[in-house]
């Protein structure tokens, strides 16, 4: 088993002091460094340290042991992955066996796919990660491979919406989705705005703490997201059943 970082402080964003709590999870930035990768779970107010990985074998156990390593956020609805090197031949790599071996990350069911990102730098610690939140392009990149993944999800949305079978899969209040999740329903993506999470807060949190125990995939999104008029027309939430 490959050892754990040592606990370190949450690196934090800047942000107004009313707001200093760590946010909802947005991405996973991974350090491609020499023959090991340093995992990071990136908050919309925060950074925190996660698990180290190192060479194991040959090439193809060490990238498949870093696709394990993403499975469990990717369960939880977060695909944004941000590869950070001062090399970008690491990136290019990584990007390669993903390809050939792991392709429904790239080309897979839209509502799995995932998004990569070359960040240039290190995330090898934490002094290397702060230089990575406080440089001009870091939100900028989290932004971009964020709103590629809600295009496909909302992609999604407005194919069920055109037809009579697809309504019936979605759902678009609270009282629905915690019914839909508390009785065992086959939910397999929960969307909502920002401003309803933090309306309906200990609700939202409970049922979004249930769902992704049960491997549903769940999205906040922030005011600014060019989605956020379309989710709000429905009120703030939506629901997506699993199509058999």
């Amino acid at each position: 088993m490959s050892p754990s970082l040592k606990p370190e402080p949450i690196i934090r964003f800047p942000v107004p002091r009313k707001r200093r709590r760590r946010g909802y999870p947005v991405a996973v930035l991974v350090g491609l460094e020499n023959k090991r990768a340093i995992f990071w779970n990136v908050f919309s107010n925060s950074v925190k340290a996660g698990e180290v990985k190192k060479w194991v074998d040959n090439e193809y156990n060490f990238f498949e042991a870093l696709v394990d390593e993403l499975r469990p956020s990717i369960k939880q609805g977060v695909k944004t992955v941000l590869l950070a090197s001062k090399d970008k031949k690491k990136y290019d790599g990584f990007i390669g066996h993903i390809e050939k071996h792991q392709g429904w990350m790239l080309k897979g069911y839209e509502l799995n796919r995932v998004s990569f990102q070359y960040v240039e730098g290190s995330a090898r610690d934490v002094d290397a990660v702060m230089e990575l939140v406080n440089a001009s392009g870091f939100s900028d990149k989290i932004r971009q491979a964020g709103e590629g993944d809600m295009r496909l999800v909302m992609s999604v949305l407005e194919k069920r919406l055109s037809s009579r079978d697809g309504i019936e899969t979605l759902m678009f209040s609270l009282d629905e989705g915690e019914d839909a999740v508390y009785g065992g329903k086959d939910v397999e993506y929960i969307i909502t705005s920002q401003t309803f999470q933090e309306r309906h807060r200990r609700r939202v949190q409970r049922l979004f703490q249930v769902a992704e125990n049960k491997g549903v995939k769940t999205r906040v999104l922030p005011p600014d997201s060019p989605h956020i008029g379309r989710v709000a027309q429905f009120g703030g939430l939506i629901c997506l059943l699993r199509i058999t």
